[in-house]
């Protein structure tokens, strides 16, 4: 644990760090605006149905920010539990001074763990979620979201991009630090490696084409929703999609789908739209504790059985069905808007069974840039 006064003299940045990330900050950004001004929307569509309608800078900010408390077993994304000043203050604290604390957690156990593809043990592959996660998927909702601010006629759109991909990411490092005080290694290479070479590798067209017509990489977050007593965030979960194509006519797909987990099948297309898709794999189930090392914190993740069914309409998801051996979602319906109709008030509904009877419904639609949902505890 920190000292108070520890915690005070380190939230007091000097002039220079100030400097440093001001620079950096403009660095990304003339680079977002160097790289991204064609107007070819690689991943922005707008339809108006399936998750394509409800993608827009609120919902990805509460399913990007909140997507940790999937698997967090103590908390369940209630207002109150994200202990916003507590928890902001230690990322920040860790963010802006790296060095000390991957002095202290070991460079050489660092970069195996966290940067390069160096160890197969289970414990040392929290590479592997800052790969997928924060680099791919990062970097393709960064240039979509950018897409989406450029189609809505926003000034500078990238530099929109840019601001909303930092927002969700700080706020989905702070749900996974708590309340605590300590020196966080877990949030450094998100924040300060992965997500900058995601955003800088979105900027260019070539790779933003090749992921959007090769690999058919969008994003097929859950429908989030607001609820009432308590005020909570529900159904967060920033989840993307790959379909590699297996032969000429597109008609079959090898199909990879991903977010807290990773699930392998296959996809075929009815017509010229619409697609069932069809996956197991492994899910996120919980979060374990790894020995502290010189005082810095570490965790894994422990997995569980994964397997759902999808139906999209032009890589948009209009449906899911998916059981989990995660506690806290055993079973999830996901309706998308525009399943029975285009209209843009077409309602969308989604339906988690967790254990214990734990039971959370929402509603959805085009017009609202977040659900509306209710939360029965076990």
């Amino acid at each position: 644990m920190f000292q108070s006064s520890r915690i005070k003299r380190h939230q007091q940045l000097p002039n220079n760090l100030i400097r440093i990330i001001t620079l950096f900050a403009l660095s990304i950004i003339l680079a977002c605006q160097l790289f991204g001004q064609a107007k070819d929307y690689f991943f922005f569509r707008p339809y108006t149905y399936g998750s394509d309608a409800l993608f827009n800078p609120v919902s990805l900010l509460a399913n990007g920010g909140f997507d940790s408390f999937q698997i967090i077993a103590d908390r369940s994304g209630t207002w109150k539990e994200m202990y916003w000043n507590r928890s902001a203050a230690n990322i920040w604290r860790n963010v802006t001074s790296p060095l000390p604390v991957i002095n202290s957690f070991g460079w050489s156990r660092f970069l195996r763990q966290e940067v390069f593809p160096l160890s197969l043990n289970k414990d040392d592959a929290q590479y592997a979620p800052n790969y997928a996660l924060h680099l791919i998927g990062g970097g393709m909702v960064y240039r979509k979201i950018s897409e989406w601010y450029d189609y809505n006629g926003f000034p500078a759109p990238f530099v929109f991009g840019v601001a909303t991909r930092v927002a969700y990411e700080f706020v989905n490092e702070m749900a996974e630090n708590g309340p605590d005080y300590y020196l966080n290694e877990d949030c450094l290479p998100d924040i300060l490696i992965f997500q900058p070479l995601g955003i800088l590798l979105f900027s260019f067209d070539d790779i933003s084409e090749f992921f959007s017509s090769t690999l058919n990489l969008n994003d097929w977050s859950y429908p989030v929703a607001l609820t009432f007593a308590p005020f909570a965030v529900r159904n967060a979960g920033q989840n993307y999609v790959m379909k590699l194509a297996l032969n000429h006519t597109r008609s079959t797909s090898l199909f990879f789908h991903f977010g807290d987990f990773a699930i392998l099948g296959l996809s075929a297309k009815a017509n010229g739209e619409d697609a069932i898709s069809i996956g197991a794999g492994l899910t996120s189930t919980g979060v374990k504790d790894l020995p502290f090392h010189n005082e810095v914190h570490s965790n894994t993740v422990i997995t569980g059985g994964m397997a759902g069914i999808y139906y999209d309409r032009n890589n948009s998801l209009l449906a899911s069905v998916v059981w989990s051996q995660n506690k806290k979602n055993l079973f999830r319906l996901n309706l998308y808007p525009g399943l029975l109709s285009s209209s843009a008030i077409s309602p969308g509904f989604f339906l988690t069974v967790g254990d214990h009877g734990t039971m959370i419904v929402g509603l959805t639609a085009h017009i609202l840039p977040i659900g509306l949902g209710a939360y029965k505890p076990r």
